[in-house]
């Protein structure tokens, strides 16, 4: 990854260079949504440190819940899907349940230089060789996963895109959300600590708020070697912003989203949370997801 980490190292280089520089994508937000404050976790993948473009992966989510040709296996952190039943102040959540980022060293790069690079699993030699990626390599085949999971068919009802850059992310958003008046949530953790250790949380009182508008987009990190998201817009979803606090002391402002639509899901998601199939199920976000909304 040699070539690529080179290229994001020198735009932090030219950045820094000029002291606290607007970069273009920054630019690009601001006109299109100058009322929106950026979220620090994107402002972090608009000025990486010297390290950029060296991926890893720290806690696998793959945001295909639906059926698919292969059964897979449930979520790596089970933890984070509940029922919207259980989610009122005082409850407590699933023992174990922590929040990390899902990836780390991604970083977003210009929407002209994206462009340029093919993004379909027909071109994968051609990427890697473009990104300088070893054809053998775990970041390889986190690369086709990503390209699958980019091409995977949207389920009825949902609308779909991978961006590959901020600015693409931001049309994507305002065009499905028909407006840039627009709030983003992220799940944080207090005092600015990069993790919430696995412990017990309960919901604080008056600690379960509801993100206002009629729909919303959620956007999800892929594996790559620069920043790319899975966005979607899904019909009957809630989002909820929920205070927790831990038993060791840590709070989080956790954003929960709760899909009420859940007839097409795979059927291990039953399995594991005892329902029946087209129950109501929620889940907690990782610290890198988003989650877009109107702010009426």
């Amino acid at each position: 990854m040699g070539r690529f980490v080179f290229i994001l190292s020198l735009l932090v280089l030219v950045a820094a260079s000029v002291g606290n520089a607007t970069l273009p994508a920054e630019l690009y937000w601001q006109k299109v949504l100058p009322n929106t404050l950026m979220p620090k976790i994107i402002m972090a993948q608009l000025h990486p440190d010297a390290k950029g473009g060296n991926v890893t992966i720290i806690n696998p989510y793959r945001p295909l819940y639906y059926s698919v040709s292969t059964e897979l296996q449930f979520p790596s952190d089970p933890a984070l899907f509940f029922l919207e039943k259980d989610l009122h102040p005082g409850a407590g959540m699933n023992p174990g349940l922590s929040f990390t980022r899902t990836l780390s060293g991604a970083a977003f790069i210009p929407r002209a230089q994206a462009d340029a690079i093919p993004f379909s699993s027909d071109k994968f030699p051609e990427i890697l060789h473009r990104l300088n990626v070893l054809p053998n390599s775990e970041l390889a085949k986190e690369v086709k996963k990503t390209l699958g999971d980019c091409e995977e068919a949207a389920i009825e009802g949902e609308h779909k895109f991978c961006a590959t850059s901020l600015e693409s992310m931001l049309d994507f958003v305002t065009s499905k959300l028909e407006t840039r008046d627009i709030q983003v949530l992220a799940t944080t953790v207090r005092g600015n600590k990069e993790t919430a250790p696995k412990q017990r949380y309960t919901a604080a009182p008056s600690g379960v708020r509801k993100a206002p508008g009629a729909k919303l987009v959620a956007c999800h990190p892929e594996a790559y070697p620069h920043s790319v998201y899975y966005c979607h817009l899904t019909r009957a979803t809630k989002a909820y912003v929920v205070t927790l606090v831990g038993e060791e002391g840590t709070l989080v402002e956790a954003v929960a989203i709760c899909h009420h639509d859940t007839s097409s899901w795979r059927s291990v998601f039953f399995k594991v949370l005892r329902v029946k199939r087209g129950t109501p199920i929620c889940h907690f976000l990782p610290q890198d997801h988003l989650v877009w909304s109107p702010v009426h």
